[in-house]
């Protein structure tokens, strides 16, 4: 919940240089990968008991990472090449 608000406050609020884009841009690239592999990756190794569990696994960790990588590419939209 922390990094959503952070992320809102960057997006909406602070106006950043490039090099502070591009560092926020990474950063939010290294949340959805991790999103990804909490929600996709690791039910497969835990075995979740029922298979309730597993969906509601990889469906929040797919939106979570689907959101997390728009935003990256969002951030990253605004650095000049």
């Amino acid at each position: 919940m922390t990094s959503l608000l952070i992320l809102c406050y960057i997006i909406f609020v602070k106006k950043l240089s490039s090099g502070q884009l591009k560092a926020a841009s990474e950063i939010t690239g290294n949340i959805a990968v991790a999103w990804f592999s909490v929600g996709v990756i690791s039910p497969l190794f835990i075995r979740p008991k029922e298979i309730l569990d597993f969906l509601i696994f990889l469906s929040i960790g797919l939106i979570m990472a689907v959101f997390f990588s728009g935003s990256s590419l969002y951030l990253a939209k605004g650095l000049k090449s």
